[in-house]
């Protein structure tokens, strides 16, 4: 039985996300992006009750835009890690200044420290090689990396894998918005060890568009379910609280 949950939140935006993969969706002329709302999940800080902390794995060149939001989260105690400098691929070159430079410009623009790292997509540099990407992540100064893969005791950076639960990629809020949220919980329960748990930002910032904007299947299948993510985030923080992924060793 799991006792361990990490919930955790990509922070990037889904127009953004949405060009990397080929499809170009018209953005709203105002946009919400209010990604401080999702604090009203937690109890504030210095309430009675033990709020659950959550990790941030923030964009790089998204963090500008949002920075008040980031702000609002470092205040009530909650983790800051690395999602990259953009939203793109891995470089097949220039691998650690690539991750370095993602990690300092959260650093430099919020004043915290910036110690785990999960890429885009879960991808790794081009060459595949899983030991080689973990000691760049070292040499990039990351402490540790939660993705899909484990590479075990060789690893310099403590592996945080997101929950996969009889081979079914559970632990992402994209499959979550299809399961009612006590199957993901029972899943969650059963799971033994670090259960990693991870969602996006515009299922909670009111970002996304709504479904009257839907001119594609690609852009149909991105918000088929969503509106479920919130409420299972919730029924989970709520059931099994979170610690940050940075306090893996307590």
């Amino acid at each position: 039985m799991s006792d361990d949950v990490r919930l955790t939140i990509d922070v990037e935006d889904f127009y953004d996300g949405m060009e990397v993969l080929g499809h170009h969706v018209e953005r709203p002329e105002s946009p919400n992006g209010a990604l401080a709302s999702l604090l009203s999940y937690f109890p504030p800080a210095g309430s009675p009750d033990v709020a659950p902390k959550v990790t941030l794995f923030v964009v790089g060149n998204y963090a500008t835009r949002i920075q008040s939001s980031l702000e609002a989260f470092v205040a009530e105690g909650h983790e800051i890690a690395s999602h990259g400098v953009d939203h793109g691929a891995l470089p097949s070159r220039g691998v650690v200044s690539w991750l370095r430079s993602g990690r300092e410009s959260l650093e430099d623009l919020l004043g915290v420290p910036v110690r785990g790292f999960r890429s885009p997509r879960f991808d790794i540099p081009g060459d595949g090689c899983l030991a080689r990407y973990r000691d760049q992540l070292a040499a990039a100064g990351y402490d540790y990396v939660s993705d899909t893969r484990l590479l075990g005791a060789e690893s310099p950076v403590q592996e945080l894998p997101v929950m996969i639960w009889h081979r079914l990629p559970l632990g992402g809020g994209s499959y979550q918005r299809l399961l009612p949220p006590g199957v993901v919980g029972a899943a969650v329960r059963r799971h033994r060890g670090k259960t990693v748990l991870y969602y996006h930002s515009y299922d909670f910032d009111g970002s996304l568009p709504g479904l009257s904007r839907v001119r594609s299947l690609a852009l149909a299948r991105q918000l088929l379910g969503r509106p479920r993510i919130a409420t299972t985030f919730s029924y989970l923080a709520g059931r099994f609280g979170s610690a940050s992924c940075g306090d893996y060793g307590s």
